[in-house]
């Protein structure tokens, strides 16, 4: 009888072991996840700020895109009927969207805002793979809207990687569809 309460008072002891350990364990993860949500949080509002954002786009540039250059792949954007609406320039690493001559898509509209949303969203992801060490700070996504008032004359997206084209076209698609018939009624 008295080999078993020995054993019950060290399964007692080594109990009460594992439950201060577990809060020791449980109060260092909680730091840890602050620690790592400030250093999302930062993260992101340095990537941020290295970013042109639409605004500081307008005072930089007024000059018509350049035509594509021989490394490029040019994917045109159409209606469903075929009717040309844009032009989405892949080169290595970037993409290019440049609106079709005499199309006026304003950057203020809700389908353009919902387009800039998801390549903010890809930031996002690239800011947590950073924070995650699986990515460098200088390729996370980046783009550029070039706009002469609120008329769009040009997105650059940077650090594009190759299984995000697809997606991209997919969304520069259904934005500009949505922009021409918005305006066409």
């Amino acid at each position: 009888m008295a080999m078993a309460e020995e054993k019950v008072k060290r399964i007692a002891r080594l109990r009460e072991l594992l439950a201060r350990r577990v809060e020791e364990l449980e109060a260092e993860l909680s730091g840890l996840k602050e620690v790592l949500t400030f250093v999302d949080e930062l993260l992101k509002e340095l990537s941020f700020r290295q970013l042109s954002l639409p605004e500081e786009a307008e005072a930089e540039g007024r000059a018509q895109a350049p035509p594509p250059t021989a490394e490029e792949q040019v994917m045109p954007i159409t209606t469903i009927e075929g009717e040309l609406l844009a032009n989405m320039y892949v080169g290595p690493g970037y993409v290019r969207i440049v609106p079709a001559e005499g199309k006026k898509f304003h950057a203020s509209s809700r389908p353009f805002r919902y387009f800039l949303r998801q390549l903010k969203g890809m930031q996002d992801r690239d800011a947590t793979l950073v924070a995650e060490g699986q990515l460098r700070p200088d390729e996370v996504v980046s783009f550029n809207v070039v706009k002469e008032d609120d008329v769009v004359k040009e997105v650059v997206i940077k650090n594009v990687r190759p299984e995000d084209v697809r997606k991209l076209r997919s969304i520069a698609r259904w934005t500009f569809r949505t922009l021409w018939e918005q305006m066409t009624g």
